[in-house]
């Protein structure tokens, strides 16, 4: 398999889940029914992560592959734990949310000088995302709590159709 099959496969269901999460945050749902499918993505993300980190020459991925994988691993784990708990107090994960964002930026400058555009503007989008769940989980700025909800949504939706293509085989910049 391709990097960019694998990459896509994962994708699309980061997308899927990043829809269903903006609907749970405008109210749309339970705790436990969006916490199986966090837990979902974060097991097929953290299964691209061994493959990248650890499958050989073979997987086509890298290291680096790998580690910018498992920080939506780790999110998606990590969400679909507490929500499955019912936890309210989220400011630990605002504040992780912090770390992706960070990472994120830099990572989508990286994948530029690859020559993938956009991958590259995924990753700042993700960046801005992530941020935004900083400042609703972490800060507790509940006021945001509906436009963050549909950003989310909107990013889903862009992750999704691109993980699509990458899947399929028709991404651009591969």
């Amino acid at each position: 398999m391709t990097l960019y099959s694998v990459l896509g496969m994962g994708l699309l269901f980061v997308g899927g889940v990043l829809m269903v999460n903006g609907l749970w945050l405008h109210g749309h749902g339970a705790d436990r029914d969006v916490a199986v499918f966090n837990l979902l993505v974060g097991v097929i993300t953290f299964l691209i992560v061994l493959w990248w980190g650890f499958g050989g020459a073979a997987s086509e991925g890298t290291p680096f592959n790998a580690a910018g994988t498992m920080l939506f691993s780790f999110t998606y784990l990590w969400l679909g734990v507490n929500a499955h708990r019912g936890i309210e107090d989220q400011r630990s994960f605002g504040w992780y949310c912090a770390f992706v964002a960070v990472v994120a930026l830099p990572t989508g400058y990286l994948v530029l000088q690859t020559g993938d555009l956009g991958l590259s503007l995924l990753w700042w989008i993700w960046a801005v995302l992530w941020a935004a769940f900083f400042v609703l989980l972490a800060l507790n700025r509940d006021e945001y709590t509906a436009p963050i909800a549909s950003f989310t949504g909107i990013v889903g939706a862009i992750t999704a159709i691109a993980g699509y293509l990458m899947a399929a085989g028709f991404w651009p910049w591969a």
